[in-house]
C-alpha cells in the first residue's frame, strides 16, 4: 500500500541574526516545499495562570530525505502549512522510503508558541 501525500508544507529553519545592539534576533528562512501527512497524535489541555492552553502533537510523514540533506528536517526546525506552524522534536526514517516527524502544533500570531 502506497502513502498518500495530500499537504503541501514548507521547512523552516531557525537563523540567527545579529539585532544592532550586541545581540541576536531569531528569524526563519524557508528552505523549500513537500508533499506530506500530518496526523493527530495527541492533545492535552495545561492549566496555566491566566486559563487553559492546549497542547496538540502530531506525526508527520513524508518522502525520506537522505541524513544531512537541506531539506531533511531537524529537530527545532518548522514546518508550515499556510497559518497552520508545527515544531519538528524528533525525525526518524522508518524504511528508508518514508521519513517521520514527531512535531507540536504552535499556537499564537506566526506560529509563535
Amino acid at each position: 500500500m502506497g502513502q498518500t501525500f495530500t499537504r503541501r508544507l514548507t521547512l523552516e529553519v531557525p537563523v540567527r541574526l545579529a539585532d544592532g545592539g550586541g545581540g541576536q534576533e531569531l528569524t526563519w528562512a524557508t528552505r523549500g516545499g513537500f508533499w506530506a501527512e500530518v496526523r493527530m497524535r495527541s492533545g492535552a489541555l495545561r492549566d496555566e495562570t491566566f486559563g487553559r492552553r492546549s497542547r496538540l502533537s502530531v506525526r508527520v510523514r513524508m518522502p525520506a530525505v537522505p541524513e544531512g540533506h537541506a531539506m531533511r528536517p531537524r529537530p527545532g526546525d518548522r514546518l508550515r502549512n499556510g497559518g497552520q506552524v508545527y515544531e519538528v522534536e524528533a525525525v526518524h526514517s522508518d524504511d528508508g522510503r518514508v521519513l517521520t516527524a514527531l512535531a507540536r502544533v504552535l499556537t499564537g500570531a506566526g506560529g509563535a508558541a
